[in-house]
């Protein structure tokens, strides 16, 4: 090939090499611009994070950047066939043509540092392109499975017999525990979570009568006394490890339902932008997972994937299946409208967008709501523990100036243990009830 065809080639690969810089560069502006408003930044960003599209902006340039360096060895090999080295031709010939298979060719470090400074690039991330690049290829999987645990094995083993029983004898207690651990996500087997509840209490029972035996035997009680008292207190202890593991998935349900309705507003938000852009229904919950930036509705949305490419469900099936079990009424609402918007063929950004405003009105509701409860027990606050120990301290005072006593007890004694005592302790209890009535952040 001539090789002022192959300086043809270099230049037009020089442009297109400017015009992505140019395109980088309105991209990064751009994005500054409209960094405040969400919407229109997801929309630019079309799925990806800022990071993820300046990578890609990189990464066409270094391709290009191969290009014009495998045009620049052609010419420089053009040449070398035509200098007098007859005993080295073979070999060089040879290199060239296995270069040419593998489509790999030698850069200098003085080019491509030329070219990297000019277009603003460092070698550092080049490499954090690389190593990102590699982990992401490792990171994303297409589903999830679950490991059997060794508890779980060990308690089957000794108590499959009594859990069968129960499950039989007692079918709405095993219902209610089999509905509980769906909701709350805990990745145990209903049975298994049954015989982990009775080999636990057990446990908890045998543990007791030793510990209670052993102290007995140090306060020196009776043989009979100490037999009894012990297995009295083992048995309270280990029915109160068995109300334990019933009620703890109740617990993580109720617990999960707060995290999903604090994050589901932004999610939304997140597939109505990526709905935009054209993706296709699954395509959207894969990027919502992949993002790591919605943990409360992240299991939600791994089952879904899960039963679509593992269990080969179809997306309707899956969003129904999964809306069966959410803990969130909420989430619920909303697959059920993905699943008829779906099969209806209508427009799934249109309804993305619908349900995104409702949901963060309720949320800029809810948060309102929060704030003015908040004002009310300020007032609260206000009266028990700090008007009203001013007004218990100076009564306290002119008891103690008349010289009287209350029930017996001095003045000095009952100032001490309000001081010390009854007030730090209403300070902690009030403290602890706003942290448990606070909506997640």
């Amino acid at each position: 090939m001539p090789v002022d065809t192959w300086a043809q080639e270099i230049i037009s690969l020089a442009e297109e090499i400017k015009a992505e810089k140019h395109n980088k560069d309105r991209f990064i502006h751009e994005s500054e611009s409209i960094e405040s408003n969400t919407l229109e930044l997801q929309k630019l960003l079309r799925g990806k994070t800022r990071e993820q599209a300046l990578e890609e902006y990189s990464k066409r340039v270094l391709d290009l950047l191969d290009r014009v360096d495998n045009v620049n060895q052609r010419i420089v090999y053009e040449f070398e066939e035509e200098a007098p080295v007859p005993q080295k031709s073979e070999v060089r010939s040879e290199a060239i043509e296995e270069a040419s298979k593998k489509e790999s060719f030698y850069i200098s470090k003085k080019t491509r540092k030329r070219y990297l400074q000019e277009l603003g690039i460092g070698g550092g991330n080049i490499k954090r392109i690389i190593l990102k690049k590699k982990k992401k290829t490792e990171e994303l999987v297409d589903y999830t499975t679950y490991s059997p645990s060794t508890l779980g094995k060990i308690a089957n083993l000794m108590f499959s017999g009594l859990t069968n029983y129960i499950v039989r004898t007692y079918n709405k207690y095993y219902s209610n525990i089999s509905h509980s651990l769906r909701a709350s996500d805990i990745n145990i087997l209903s049975r298994t979570y049954v015989s982990i509840q009775l080999f636990s209490a057990f446990i908890a029972f045998i543990g007791a009568i030793f510990v209670s035996i052993f102290v007995n035997f140090l306060i020196g009680s009776p043989l009979i006394f100490g037999l009894v008292s012990s297995f009295f207190i083992a048995g309270i202890f280990a029915l109160l490890i068995f109300a334990v593991f019933y009620l703890y998935p109740s617990a993580v349900v109720s617990s999960r339902n707060r995290m999903i309705k604090n994050d589901l507003p932004f999610m939304i938000i997140h597939m109505a932008a990526v709905a935009g852009s054209g993706a296709k229904p699954l395509s959207i919950f894969k990027l919502i997972l992949n993002s790591g930036e919605y943990k409360g509705v992240e299991s939600e949305i791994k089952k879904i994937v899960n039963y679509v490419n593992l269990f080969g469900y179809d997306l309707s099936t899956a969003l129904k299946t999964v809306a069966s079990t959410t803990p969130s009424a909420r989430f619920k609402d909303l697959l059920n409208g993905l699943v008829a918007t779906i099969e209806s063929g209508g427009s799934l950004k249109s309804y993305l967008n619908s349900m995104a405003d409702d949901t963060m009105n309720t949320y800029r509701l809810e948060r309102k709501k929060y704030v003015e409860i908040l004002a009310t027990y300020s007032d609260i606050y206000t009266g028990i523990l700090i008007a009203a120990p001013l007004l218990f301290i100076v009564t306290l005072a002119i008891i103690n100036s008349l010289g009287g006593t209350i029930a017996g007890v001095s003045v000095q004694t009952i100032a001490t243990a309000g001081t010390f005592g009854l007030i730090p302790f209403l300070n902690i209890a009030f403290l602890l009830f706003l942290n448990i009535i606070q909506p997640e952040v």
